[in-house]
């Protein structure tokens, strides 16, 4: 009797090899819901590197550093709750989510990313300076001249010597007129 018994097994199983799969693949991958929110995705030429979104990150899966010359913007999405807090706070809209779920990762920090967004260089001195989009500015003053875009195109300490050279040159000009 056992030997009938191994047979029938042996028959099962070499009837199951020859038929292939019993399940049905789908063709590609299954589509996300509507509003599915996926990884945080940056625009690094629309990043101000104002750091808000490592701020209003409440995992602390966006961080940013000041280097030298630029912004190092870096995410961790194994640790991201994906609640879209830094998207709803950036203010170059330099972030976006990903439609499409994260694909599968063995290693902790394998899906991690790192921009570095460079820092435009100043007009005069050719020092980093901060990034300044046209949005920003237009939030910032009602009317932006042309000498208001060309002072923020400078670093910070050329700004600060060519504002100090208008004071001293206004106020060189108000004397002249009160001795006169």
């Amino acid at each position: 009797m056992e030997g009938i018994d191994v047979l029938r097994i042996l028959q099962v199983i070499a009837n199951n090899l020859g038929r292939g799969p019993a399940t049905v693949r789908l063709p590609g991958s299954v589509p996300s819901p509507a509003g599915f929110r996926g990884r945080v995705i940056l625009d690094p030429a629309r990043c101000l590197a104002c750091g808000v979104c490592a701020y209003v990150c409440v995992s602390d899966a966006i961080s940013g550093t000041n280097e030298e010359k630029g912004y190092a913007w870096k995410y961790e999405p194994g640790r991201c709750t994906f609640c879209a807090r830094c998207l709803d706070h950036c203010t170059g809209h330099a972030l976006s989510m990903d439609p499409k779920p994260a694909p599968v990762y063995a290693k902790p920090g394998e899906l991690d990313v790192l921009h570095r967004v460079p820092f435009p260089v100043c007009r005069q001195c050719g020092a980093p300076t901060r990034p300044l989009t046209e949005e920003l500015l237009r939030r910032a003053f009602d009317q932006v001249e042309e000498g208001v875009r060309e002072l923020l195109s400078l670093c910070e300490r050329c700004r600060r010597r060519r504002l100090q050279r208008n004071m001293f040159a206004a106020a060189a000009g108000d004397g002249k007129e009160q001795t006169q």
